[in-house]
């Protein structure tokens, strides 16, 4: 896998406790200097995975029961797509006889018990189920509960998970459905129990609509049923391009006029949607390909008005004859923004990065500087110390300094830079006397000055005070005038001035008489990058630190900071800070917080 490579895939996470869970895993291989992560990201996708094999065994259960006449048959095919969601190995339907009082089992598949005889089964769990009209999920505790307020006892074999769902009709329940582990507790779940109790009704339409022989009827009941409690727009058109079936849903996602739907016509109601598409000529070409296909499909639409719609469609086959589709359109705009989201971190940690990397690589540059600058000057100290005149002793020792202080420089640098990026550094605005603190910087960079025979000085008047960190304050100033005694040549001149703005700020400028910037250079020059030098050359490797810092410290003062330059004729920082005393609007909101 390359570094910065994109990876997604999808995992099963198997739980201590026995559940399982779907994980969808994206992430990126980073290359560091001593070692490889891979950093990813994980989304739990088990309830949408979950949702979406509900849906499919719904549109099974639909299918069932618009093709198979035989409640035999159709009670086992129902079992079967039951099976694909939660365990039913052991599954029987008990239907409740009106005019005997007994329940009878039209459908029983158990691996111990035999089918019983029609039976009253007054004291059973069945039964109770039945009496309540509501899902009862049974555990060994709540058993031995009903068991001694006398509502239940112990009818068949014992089973440590045991559910059962009641199949109503309107206000009236028909019979109950029961699924059963005879080994384990804790199979089934709340979750389990929702969906089969949503299946119930369902199951319990198809059955009533089979004992009545009334299967238009109870069929338009049962898709009733389905269609309006489902999140999904529902579309059913036969092989003539006939609307056989919608739900609400459907013309609220759609916006469709119920005079529309009530056309009948699915060429009428494409008509109406194309408008709303982004893609209306993708859409009318895929609606046509389908519907002269056996496939199932599943896509996404993109609405004019931002949305997105996953369309899922199969064919409605009846003795292998496809005499129509359904269309399934589910709004997925959320979901689909939160995945942009994730794909735009996984943008961003794949540039921060490449970031990172650049970053370390300029300051393995700057800090071999200074070093090489150490063993060079002792090398010369090392092989020439007898030969060496003091004025040239001293000359080495005073480069040695140097190198020393610029070195002790990068590193405050750093620091303060990885205390910035840790939210860590402290901020302490107090009153400041302006000269004094310059005439402290100065004092530290005369030396040098003197050394390359450079003019500094300043003018502050003396009235001036500012209210800022002094720590912050203090690496902005030596920072400037680090930088601009660096680039002014031999007899040149660095001074640092200040005055009060018009709107009550202090402005703070540090001039050079230096080798200057082009424009390429002034536009990069507050960022961490192999940039362009001060000299004019291309590609000379710099942290950009101490600039970076000086930035990011005005700023958090609420000033500005910017330069004036031109080649060959030196430069000018300008940045402002507040006045010596503190904001009256930030001492109205201290005021308004005290009180």
């Amino acid at each position: 896998m390359q570094n910065g490579e994109n990876l997604r895939f999808e995992v099963k996470h198997f739980h201590k406790d026995g559940h399982i869970l779907d994980l969808e895993v994206s992430g990126c291989l980073v290359h560091l200097e001593k070692e490889d992560l891979f950093v990813a990201f994980h989304r739990n996708v088990t309830e949408r995975k979950r949702s979406e094999l509900e849906r499919k065994v719904i549109y099974e259960i639909i299918h069932s029961v618009t093709t198979t006449s035989n409640l035999e048959e159709l009670l086992k095919l129902i079992h079967q797509s039951l099976a694909k969601v939660v365990y039913a190995e052991n599954c029987f339907i008990a239907l409740h006889d009106q005019n005997t009082g007994q329940f009878n089992f039209p459908y029983w598949v158990d691996q111990f018990d035999p089918i019983p005889e029609p039976d009253e089964m007054m004291k059973s769990c069945t039964a109770y189920v039945f009496r309540s009209g509501k899902p009862f999920l049974l555990v060994p505790e709540l058993f031995q509960q009903l068991k001694e307020q006398n509502e239940v006892e112990q009818v068949g074999s014992l089973s440590p998970s045991w559910v059962g769902v009641p199949l109503n009709i309107s206000d009236s329940t028909i019979g109950v459905l029961v699924l059963q582990h005879y080994e384990k507790e804790n199979v089934y779940s709340e979750h389990d129990v929702q969906f089969l109790d949503s299946i119930g009704s369902q199951i319990a339409l198809a059955i009533e609509r089979k004992r009545s022989e009334e299967e238009l009827r109870e069929s338009e009941i049962k898709l009733n049923v389905i269609l309006q409690s489902t999140v999904d727009g529902i579309l059913a058109v036969d092989s003539n391009g006939k609307v056989i079936k919608t739900n609400k849903r459907f013309a609220e996602l759609w916006r469709i006029p119920q005079a529309i739907i009530d056309s009948g016509d699915d060429n009428t109601l494409i008509g109406f949607v194309l408008d709303q598409l982004t893609y209306p000529d993708e859409f009318t070409s895929k609606v046509q390909q389908l519907y002269h296909s056996t496939d199932e499909d599943l896509d996404h639409l993109h609405l004019k008005d931002g949305r997105t719609f996953e369309r899922f469609s199969a064919p409605m086959v009846m003795d292998d004859f496809s005499i129509g589709r359904v269309w399934s359109f589910r709004d997925i705009t959320e979901r689909k923004r939160a995945e942009e989201e994730i794909r735009e971190t996984n943008l961003l940690l794949k540039r921060s990065n490449a970031e990172k990397d650049k970053f370390f690589s300029i300051i393995a540059h700057d800090l071999r500087s200074p070093f090489n600058g150490f063993l060079g000057l002792t090398q010369i100290m090392a092989e020439e110390l007898p030969s060496l005149s003091m004025a040239q002793l001293q000359d080495l020792a005073l480069s040695m300094k140097n190198s020393a202080t610029n070195l002790y420089s990068l590193l405050e640098n750093l620091l303060e830079w990885s205390q910035i990026q840790k939210g860590s550094i402290p901020f302490n605005p107090v009153e400041i006397q302006l000269r004094l603190l310059v005439d402290e910087v100065i004092a530290l960079a005369i030396e040098n000055a003197k050394s390359k025979e450079i003019e500094i000085g300043r003018d502050i008047p003396e009235e001036i005070s500012v209210f800022a960190d002094r720590n912050m304050l203090l690496t902005v100033i030596r920072n400037l005038v680090s930088n601009a005694m660096k680039f002014t040549r031999k007899g040149g001149k660095v001074s640092v001035s200040a005055k009060i703005t018009d709107d009550k700020n202090v402005e703070i400028a540090i001039q050079d008489t230096g080798i200057g910037m082009s424009q390429k250079m002034l536009e990069n020059l507050f960022r961490i990058d192999i940039k362009t030098n001060r000299t004019g050359t291309e590609g000379e490797p710099s942290t950009g630190l101490g600039l970076l810092l000086c930035k990011e410290f005005v700023e958090k003062h609420d000033g500005k900071i910017r330069v004036e330059s031109d080649v060959g004729k030196g430069s000018t920082f300008y940045f402002t800070i507040p006045f010596g005393t503190k904001p009256k609007e930030k001492e109205s909101v201290k005021n308004e917080i005290s009180a």
